[in-house]
């Protein structure tokens, strides 16, 4: 519900720009990672540790593996829960009434609750922590109250709820090593590509590590329960893993039908990352108590010894995994590109199976359909195109220097289906154009009609070279259409497109006789 009355809001103004969304998903992330410095200053640690903390939390909270979520506007519910989370942590700890936090920490809930499925699991990582940090008066008229509120919330939220029927069924009769190692593999989703050819194995010893020290750090912390300052200082970090364990546990329960790898997806890592924050906290917070108390240099030198073992162990995977998933964002994001082209272009060209291919697999209906209602109502920006004549559309030369490509091939096969490939770049924005439209002129100087896309991209290592950019990385294009889409005698051209504008850019070499 809280997603959609946010992408109503952003439609107030009669414009609608999912970038708007995509800075949200940034915000979110920024306001998350100033919760965290507030929880670690809370912590008792000193000035080096919450620095180094919060050095290796923000690298966390802003890693790359979050790719598919990154680039989609759809992704920002994503980062409410924690952003939730963290907020209500905070709140609890000031001097402020009982009263205020428990109004503050329900109104986060619930936002929670009706934000993501897994939203649920703040009523019982918020409030309650607050019986663990500080003493409460009528402390159990204040545990009623909540549980009051959260099965009031909790019936609203499952009113007249039906599982849709293409989800697998929840909690079905796998085997208990299957859930196991979805949730491992969720739990270590973060460092995933550390190991690209085994993908699998590196999240599962990832996940492993953190759950190991996760675990020894609660032992050690049991030892000290009756320390109420102690305790006090770690019990937020606690919520904040048992928000990454809750969260695998019903991820595994609704798709382990899908097989254990599915715990792999991108999407997955936003809500496992914060076991590894609370871990790094827990760590600091421990390794501080017991340097306290050792006085010798040498029980000092080893304990910062396996810090910095433990930090290199985390950093080192951390930066090949960052630079794999740099691949799979640029990747994704010249598959977006190419599916924001065919949008722009399905008024006038059948686009449909590529829409299919890039965006919504099984049916291209709801995409066109949608695009072609938001735009009657202006809130598409840019506009769909309404022609196919590229004369009622800007257009330039791709000259090399706004654009640059060309045509290298075309061939027809015998299938009487047509094949062109070649590269484009658009060099004013550093990056691939969206796609590459095909246009054809008959009679000659009657204008260009455009008559297909290109449906697919290719890597281009010699391009990067050229252009000293890994950003042009995916700039080779190639397109498939039949012969039947341009008249007989027609001269063929090809144009590079930026969708953002919209405007095209005549590649080089590409007035072509045609092949028939």
């Amino acid at each position: 519900m809280l997603p959609k009355l946010v992408f109503i809001l952003s439609a107030a103004n009669g414009r609608w720009d999912v970038r708007d969304q995509m800075m949200l998903s940034v915000v979110c992330c920024w306001l998350t990672a100033a919760g965290i410095f507030l929880l670690l200053r809370r912590s008792g640690l000193q000035p080096g540790g919450i620095a180094v903390c919060f050095w290796l939390s923000v690298l966390t909270i802003f890693f790359t593996a979050q790719y598919e979520l990154w680039i989609f506007a759809s992704g920002f519910p994503s980062f409410f829960p924690a952003l939730f989370l963290v907020t209500s942590l905070v709140v609890i700890g000031p001097d402020i009434s009982t009263v205020w936090k428990f109004v503050l920490c329900g109104v986060l809930a619930i936002a929670s609750s009706f934000t993501l499925p897994h939203g649920l699991l703040a009523w019982g990582l918020t409030f309650p922590v607050l019986f663990l940090v500080a003493p409460v008066r009528r402390r159990w008229w204040w545990v009623t109250a909540w549980a009051a509120l959260c099965v009031l919330c909790s019936a609203v939220y499952f009113w007249g709820y039906q599982k849709p029927a293409y989800l697998p069924a929840f909690a079905p009769a796998v085997s208990a090593m299957d859930y196991v190692r979805f949730i491992l593999e969720f739990l270590g989703g973060a460092l995933t590509y550390a190991g690209k050819d085994r993908p699998e194995l590196s999240a599962t010893i990832f996940g492993s590590a953190q759950c190991l020290l996760f675990f020894a750090a609660f032992l050690y912390c049991i030892r000290r329960v009756r320390d109420r300052a102690f305790v006090a200082k770690t019990a937020p970090w606690f919520a904040l893993a048992l928000y990454s364990f809750g969260s695998a546990f019903l991820a595994a329960l609704g798709r382990v039908g899908y097989g254990a790898h599915y715990a792999l997806a991108s999407r997955y890592v936003t809500f496992s990352l914060y076991l590894m924050i609370a871990v790094i906290a827990l760590v600091a917070i421990i390794v501080q108590e017991i340097a306290n108390r050792r006085q010798s240099i040498r029980a000092r030198v080893w304990i910062y010894g396996i810090c910095a073992v433990l930090m290199a162990a985390y950093l080192v995977p951390y930066k090949v995994c960052s630079a794999n998933s740099t691949f799979f964002l640029r990747a994704l994001s010249a598959k977006d590109r190419l599916a924001h082209a065919a949008v722009l272009f399905s008024p006038v060209l059948d686009t449909a199976e590529i829409i299919k291919k890039t965006a919504y697999p099984n049916d291209a209906r709801p995409v066109t359909e949608g695009a072609d209602a938001l735009d009657r109502l202006k809130l598409l920006r840019p506009p769909l195109l309404r022609t196919n004549r590229l004369e009622a559309i800007p257009h330039d030369l791709a000259d090399g220097k706004d654009a640059s490509g060309a045509c290298e091939t075309i061939a027809l096969n015998d299938s009487q289906v047509v094949r062109a490939r070649g590269w484009a770049v658009l060099n004013a924005k550093g990056r691939p154009p969206d796609s590459v439209v095909i246009a054809y002129e008959n009679p000659p100087g009657g204008g260009w009609v455009a008559c297909a896309m290109s449906d697919s991209f290719e890597m281009r290592a010699e391009i990067v070279k050229r252009f000293h950019s890994m950003d042009q990385l995916w700039s080779g294009w190639s397109a498939t259409f039949p012969l039947t889409a341009f008249p007989a005698g027609a001269k063929l051209s090809f144009w590079a497109v930026d969708a953002d504008e919209p405007k095209l850019y005549r590649l080089k070499d590409n007035a072509m006789p045609t092949i028939r």
